[in-house]
């Protein structure tokens, strides 16, 4: 039995790391068609295992149906790392391959911090940092209101974790018990003008 269970745990390792491998593909692709309109190119790497952990494996999803009701939600607070939200989004085809190509360009929806789109599997727009997990809170809390199973992810930066909004959002998680929210920090050791170090 337990053999059985270690295979299948190594089964699922190569298939998210064989994803995770496609969406960086995809990420230069993208930022090289983006060109002089720029793109986080650091922060949407950084975030390729745990989208795809999340997307790949976790998370409840149908990917015929990106607005079910039931769906895992998720949440990019640090909507700069939109890059690794994409190509995740793509993976389960809720993006196509040529709209990731009009990343940043007339024509398509896909900017350099998600913007609400559900039937292509983008929940909420962000752009101010330390917000996310704010908004978790209400997501979570309306799904446990309206008696909906379904659990929040939430991505955050360990930079945007300076905020005082995050510390108020997670004391107010645990005052409400939801244990429906998941909050995920991307810990990669730098912010924008710096490494979190050198920067409070």
């Amino acid at each position: 039995m337990e053999e059985c269970s270690l295979k299948k745990r190594d089964q699922i390792i190569r298939e998210i790391t064989k994803m995770s491998n496609r969406m960086r593909k995809k990420v230069l692709e993208m930022a090289l068609a983006a060109g002089s309109d720029s793109s986080h190119f650091g922060g949407g790497l950084s975030i390729i295992e745990i989208t795809a952990t999340l997307y790949g494996k976790i998370m409840r999803i149908k990917r015929d149906n990106p607005k079910w009701i039931e769906r895992d939600r998720f949440i990019l607070s640090k909507g700069h790392g939109c890059l690794g939200y994409y190509t995740a989004l793509s993976e389960i085809g809720y993006i196509s391959e040529d709209d990731l190509l009009l990343f940043e360009k007339t024509g398509g929806y896909l900017f350099g911090h998600p913007v609400m789109k559900r039937d292509k599997g983008i929940e909420f727009s962000n752009g101010s940092l330390g917000m996310g997990l704010s908004l978790g809170n209400g997501v979570a809390l309306a799904g446990k209101k309206r008696n909906i199973n379904y659990n929040v992810y939430v991505l955050l930066g360990d930079g945007e974790c300076n905020e005082g909004s995050v510390w108020e959002a997670a004391m107010s998680a645990a005052h409400y018990q939801l244990n429906n929210l998941i909050g995920i920090v991307d810990k990669n050791n730098f912010q924008q003008n710096g490494s979190n170090v050198e920067i409070m």
